[in-house]
């Protein structure tokens, strides 16, 4: 089930793709995800865990509120693979969640460098979501700077 994007970015600020209305970012439910708690061990990941992350979103769906999810990286973070470790668990966790419309999108964390790279990977099955960063630094207008 592919879903249809509810907002897009423009100039670093978040829209409502209906009616094109600006979208405050501090009205989105943000959810903290602990990359430990998705991925147990390299490749195994918690299904309880996204199973239960699924429903708190279906929740949120029938609210009609949207969420921001945050991963937090608690795990070594010091090379190339556990760069890819991360981000594979984070497009699995999209995947868990493909199908609920609450998802806005994903924050890149402050450690992750190479924030196309992390976009990439997820836009290929989930080109639905904003990304969303801290980060002033960052001058991607697809971004969300909040």
């Amino acid at each position: 089930m592919k879903l249809e994007p509810v907002f897009f970015v423009k100039e670093n600020k978040l829209y409502k793709i209906e009616g094109s209305s600006p979208v405050d970012t501090q009205q989105l439910e943000k959810i903290e995800i602990l990359w430990s708690k998705i991925e147990l061990e390299d490749g195994i990941y918690n299904e309880e865990f996204l199973a239960s992350l699924r429903e708190q979103l279906k929740s949120l769906e029938v609210q009609r509120k949207f969420a921001i999810l945050i991963p937090l990286i608690d795990k070594p973070l010091e090379n190339s693979e556990q760069i890819e470790s991360f981000t594979n668990a984070c497009n699995h966790t999209a995947r868990r969640v493909k199908d609920c419309i609450s998802v806005a999108g994903f924050e890149i964390p402050a450690q992750i460098t190479d924030f196309q790279d992390f976009i990439e990977v997820l836009s290929k099955k989930h080109a639905q979501y904003v990304y969303f960063s801290h980060n002033k630094e960052i001058s991607d207008s697809s971004i969300v700077v909040y």
